[in-house]
């Protein structure tokens, strides 16, 4: 008995290696390390500059957004660097977008926006990052997994709220997320970055629970110290946020499940998935019903002949990303009451609420990758794109060209943080306050900040 179970047990481990957790193929290098960190830099720094121009550089870098200000920026300038970064927002801790908070606080006051933004940009430029090492082993072709990386970093469902803003970092994160506990890195060096990354993702969103099914499938395919630092992570995250967030009564709203929620998955999930929430949004408007069911039976369609064509694998990991897209959504849109302010009415569209169709959609999207890149290994090999590649990688171009442009003046780029901290100064000056409400944007929000921090920092520069 005993050793049918362990052969039982070994022969599910092989399954779990060969489909979910399969080994980065060994390749060879041909540029040096040196060329290789410079690359590296370069598209970091080229995903950075890109979300800046989506919500307009000018606008990004002279305002501080939301709650960007008004909970982590103004947690840092008013508590203790300990007591700002385990404070809980919304019900749980909310680690990175604090940290970010606090790396604002430490410049002068008026440059305090352009180091939030810079800071929220780079943490999502590095969760695409994290995206194209973690994904290698499940697409091999670069060109689908570039593509995959793109709108990781350029999500088109991604609404104004959630690009290039701390409050929402953790998004992006959690997809990364996903495709880490997906990966076996080569390195102790990389499954400790890894480990951190998981542990940073879990102390800032209690999100990653959704990820737990798959983690314990980890677990039993577990090898060696690198995936147990992986999952260690995972496990010690869980220990901390699980029970803050489960104890706390901050931000509770009653659940609510209504049929909205179905039909917000299919408006924002699957139409933004394939059209992104600009050319998906004007199609809904424009046609309505007809269209969404035209879609949804094209990807059916495409998903039920991939998943026939493909291999193992590649259905496999098809299965958990469609259960988790699914899940997530619907669960996250009932706790959180959400779905009657997402759902699109009929002739017309929105963007609020985008955040929580992020994961989702990418998700979906990388099972699509996954299926055609896998059909094209079995029938060409990963070197060469066929044309359901190029196929693909055109459709998510257009759909992230068509999303990209983000600029709203009046809500993002009023008032300009610059002006806001200049008027400020002026009237402490001649007011003699102690400290004084600085307006951010959109128009509504606004910091507390002490005078003597504002004219010592004009003080220091001359003006």
């Amino acid at each position: 008995m005993l050793g049918r179970a362990a052969n039982a047990i070994g022969e599910l481990r092989r399954r779990l290696d060969e489909s979910l957790f399969p080994a980065v193929p060994a390749g060879r290098s041909t540029i040096g390390r040196g060329e290789r960190l410079i690359l590296l830099l370069a598209l970091l720094t080229l995903a950075i500059v890109l979300q800046l121009f989506r919500v307009g550089p000018t606008f990004a870098l002279d305002g501080l957004w939301a709650e960007d200000g008004t909970v982590f920026f103004q947690g840092a300038l008013s508590q203790g660097f300990a007591q700002a970064i385990f404070s809980t927002y919304a019900g749980y801790l909310v680690v990175v977008p604090r940290l970010i908070g606090e790396l604002g606080a430490l410049v002068p006051l008026r440059d305090a926006a352009v180091i939030v933004t810079l800071a929220s940009a780079t943490v999502v430029a590095l969760s695409g990052l994290a995206v194209w090492y973690a994904s290698a082993a499940h697409l091999r072709n670069p060109y689908l997994r570039g593509a995959l990386v793109a709108v990781t970093i350029l999500a088109p469902v991604a609404s104004l709220e959630a690009v290039a803003s701390a409050s929402y970092v953790s998004w992006y994160m959690l997809f990364a997320t996903f495709w880490l506990l997906l990966w076996r890195p080569p390195t102790t060096w990389g499954a400790a970055l890894a480990s951190l990354f998981v542990l940073a993702t879990w102390l800032s969103n209690p999100g990653v629970l959704f990820f737990a099914p798959l983690a314990a499938l980890r677990a039993l395919a577990a090898r060696d110290r690198r995936d147990l630092l992986i999952l260690g992570a995972f496990a010690l995250g869980a220990a901390v946020q699980v029970p803050v967030t489960i104890s706390s009564d901050e931000g509770i709203v009653e659940p609510l499940w209504t049929s909205d929620i179905l039909v917000t998955y299919l408006q924002r999930v699957v139409d933004g998935a394939v059209l992104g929430e600009n050319l998906g949004g004007d199609a809904w408007a424009a046609f309505g019903w007809p269209f969404l069911i035209a879609l949804l039976v094209c990807a059916f369609v495409g998903l039920a002949f991939g998943v026939m064509r493909s291999s193992s694998p590649a259905r496999h990991f098809t299965a958990v990303a469609l259960a988790t897209s699914l899940v997530m959504f619907l669960i996250s849109l009932y706790q959180r009451a959400a779905a009657p302010a997402m759902v699109w009415p009929p002739d017309t569209y929105f963007g609020q609420g985008g955040r929580y169709a992020i994961v989702p959609a990418l998700l979906l999207v990388s099972a699509a990758l996954v299926l055609i890149d896998q059909q094209a290994r079995l029938r060409r090999g990963p070197s060469r794109l066929p044309r359901s590649s190029m196929a693909a990688i055109g459709v998510l171009l257009v759909a992230t060209a068509t999303s990209f442009d983000l600029r709203n003046g009046v809500a993002r780029g009023t008032p300009p943080w610059s002006e806001a901290v200049k008027a400020a100064a002026s009237a402490c000056a001649s007011e003699r306050l102690a400290e004084i409400p600085v307006p951010t944007s959109p128009p509504g929000f606004g910091v507390t900040v002490s005078c003597d921090r504002l004219t010592s920092a004009y003080d220091r520069r001359g003006r």
